[in-house]
């Protein structure tokens, strides 16, 4: 469920290069003048002209360094805020309620609206909604250890079962490091918070993509050949992942990532509606040749193993209307990114409990 978010960070990212708050003579003078007010260790400013910058009278030192605690001053080294950072974060929010007072538009700065720092956090609802996130890719996780368990204490052990139950295992832990990485980018904004930000939302589009693809061959290949076929899935997914962590940690591209990236996850969402199309002509088929008792039953399973996976699909997709017409409030500091974080919550909960429901009736097909 990660790829839409994918592409909004694609699109923020190419918003960095730029922002239209970047490019305003005031912002600039602001800038200039906090670091000199403030003598910023490596500014490079020495000197504001007093007729042209509008900010040379502004008690930048009062305005920051006064109003910090003991407090808020551990958690801004915690979080490598220093002078120069501290200087454009003031400098975005004294341009943009100065645009709010002469009712003009509220602009981005480096690809991102201008919110306030709230508890340490850059991006507050972001980060607590990516918090939010974390938490069904942990029950997954969870659900499926004790499966595991409970395999592992039978008295003839189902490899190939086993094998299923720990790839989406590594979903969820793909999952889980992705939205941890995303709490802490939006926490604080550092290359290096975005780098693994953008590495694990990587590798949960792979993960999720080898876990259905490997699902169809554990359901449809036959068994001599099963296993040799899900290894070499498996192998050729870790080259690949391995050669994309190299091929951006040389190259850093923005625009290879995402072509990477939608390529696989839209590939994943393609074999998630086949599987739910397939579960349902399985399940008709079966149903058709049952006892009455059984009729209702299967009729019953439809919605999690049939309608399901496609509802996902659609909701998520449908979803991205949001990042299209990307909206801030300020007064709830809360933007369009922040609501879709919420909104793949609900998505990624139900995601673990049809993949353990769908590995248990090609299961119960496959041995009957």
């Amino acid at each position: 469920m990660q790829i839409l978010t994918l592409l909004t960070s694609f699109v923020l990212a190419n918003a960095v290069v730029g922002s239209p708050g970047d490019q305003l003579d005031e912002f600039i003078d602001c800038i200039c003048a906090c670091e000199y007010d403030r003598k910023c260790a490596g500014s490079g400013i020495n000197y504001i002209d007093p007729n042209t910058n509008e900010f040379h009278d502004v008690n930048f030192v009062s305005m920051i360094d006064g109003r910090k605690t003991f407090l808020s001053s551990m958690v801004s080294k915690a979080t490598f805020w220093d002078c120069m950072s501290e200087c454009d974060y003031e400098c975005q929010q004294i341009i943009t309620y100065d645009r709010i007072r002469k009712n003009k538009k509220i602009l981005q700065f480096h690809g991102k609206w201008p919110f306030k720092k709230i508890m340490g956090f850059q991006e507050f609802f972001a980060s607590i909604f990516s918090i939010g996130n974390f938490i069904p890719q942990y029950r997954g996780y969870k659900l499926i250890q004790k499966r595991l368990e409970r395999n592992s204490k039978r008295a003839v052990t189902d490899v190939f079962y086993e094998m299923m139950l720990r790839n989406y295992m590594w979903v969820s832990i793909m999952g889980m490091l992705a939205w941890t990485s995303s709490t802490v980018f939006h926490l604080r904004d550092l290359v290096v918070t975005e780098k693994f930000d953008y590495f694990f939302a990587g590798g949960t589009v792979l993960s999720g993509f080898h876990a259905i693809l490997t699902r169809l061959i554990y359901k449809h290949v036959a068994e001599e050949r099963r296993y040799r076929y899900m290894k070499i899935v498996s192998g050729l997914v870790v080259t690949i992942f391995t050669c994309h962590i190299l091929r951006l940690y040389i190259d850093w591209s923005y625009r290879y990532n995402m072509k990477f990236n939608i390529f696989f996850g839209v590939l994943q969402y393609i074999v998630l509606i086949y599987v739910g199309i397939d579960n349902y002509i399985e399940i008709q088929r079966v149903r058709n040749g049952s006892k009455t008792e059984d009729k209702s039953k299967l009729q019953a399973s439809v919605f999690k193993l049939s309608y399901l996976p496609i509802l996902l699909v659609l909701f998520t997709s449908m979803s991205m209307s949001l990042e299209l017409f990307d909206r801030f409030s300020i007064k709830w500091q809360l933007d369009s990114h922040a609501t879709w974080h919420l909104l793949t919550i609900v998505p990624s909960w139900y995601l673990f409990d049809f993949f353990l429901a769908d590995l248990d009736f090609a299961l119960h097909r496959r041995n009957e």
